[in-house]
């Protein structure tokens, strides 16, 4: 049998809010040593972000050539219209963005050249046919369904 060692609880007494800001501070703390680090969108926006994005723009990683030569490709799965200026930057600076969005009322939406929304959500496994027919305003797939569906290879 598998033993996992697990970290004790981020707080005094078992929270699972407490739980879910050490995650959110992990995920959110830069891991990597970057002299080019943007703090706020890559084109304007940085007064009205609500929550800015760090993106590293040093040239030993991709990402900024592939801004460079339009040839990124950002898949987004917030939720909600909150703040998608990360999205709409990305978008106005050649990247191809796709953000899914399961509350938005139809299927495909091209709000830009480069920014498109879907009615989809992504899961660990694709639904059974027989329950997806009852929800017509959501649409739950896996990444792989949607890379192949969208002709993707890479994201």
């Amino acid at each position: 049998r598998w033993h996992i060692d697990l970290q004790p609880w981020a707080s005094p007494t078992p929270s699972l809010n407490y739980e879910a800001l050490r995650f959110l501070k992990y995920i959110s703390t830069s891991q990597i040593s970057c002299e080019h680090m943007s703090l706020n969108s890559l084109r304007g926006y940085s007064e009205t972000a609500k929550k800015p994005w760090s993106i590293c723009l040093d040239e030993r990683f991709s990402l900024i050539h592939r801004i460079r030569s339009k040839q990124c490709r950002l898949y987004s799965l917030g939720l909600s219209n909150d703040d998608n200026q990360f999205e709409v930057s990305m978008a106005n600076s050649g990247c191809e963005v796709h953000r899914f969005d399961p509350s938005i009322k139809s299927a495909h939406i091209q709000k830009s050249r480069h920014l498109w929304y879907h009615r989809l959500s992504i899961d660990w496994r694709d639904p059974n046919p027989a329950i997806a027919a009852h929800k017509l305003h959501s649409n739950t797939k896996k990444l792989g369904t949607i890379l192949n569906e969208f002709g993707h290879q890479k994201v």
